[in-house]
């Protein structure tokens, strides 16, 4: 193989099956991530204006929850393989995405366990402030990731 047709593109090395799905989930961490927050942030702004019991009863339903756990677990899973392609401007910003790893983290088996138990009643144990918290938080985690830059050579 000369040199310039390595030059151009026309001869790419086999990756592995494992690098080649590494690949794809960094591909996919940052657009999983930006759904989930904005998903959160509907749920926890529409739960201030209409109460927990009608969002349990009329939106945030089992099967909309246990829907809700599949990008979610996508996002877990893509952080990683992802995190080596991450360019971080400052170290406030590692922090927020290595905290927004640790809140899916943690999120991902109360999510999961509506698939078990069909209820999303689990909820109701939060006080209502906790979607202000949650809204505020929210709001940084979405703007730090849609600022975040991943850079993935294919």
């Amino acid at each position: 193989m000369n040199e310039q047709q390595t030059q151009h593109g026309l001869y790419t090395p086999k990756l592995s099956t494992l690098a080649a799905i590494a690949r794809v989930l960094s591909h996919l961490a940052k657009p999983a991530v930006l759904v989930n927050l904005s998903i959160g942030m509907y749920l926890h702004l529409t739960r201030l204006f209409i109460g927990s019991e009608l969002l349990i009863k009329y939106i945030y339903t089992a099967n909309f929850d246990a829907v809700f756990a599949i990008p979610m677990l996508l996002g877990v899973i893509s952080f990683l393989p992802a995190w080596k392609h991450m360019i971080f401007r400052n170290t406030f910003e590692k922090v927020i995405v290595v905290l927004t790893g640790v809140y899916f983290l943690a999120s991902v088996p109360l999510h999961i366990q509506t698939w078990v138990t069909q209820n999303t009643e689990y909820i109701l144990v939060f006080p209502l402030w906790f979607s202000l918290v949650f809204l505020t938080y929210s709001s940084v985690l979405l703007i730090t990731w849609w600022r975040l830059k991943v850079v993935i050579d294919d």
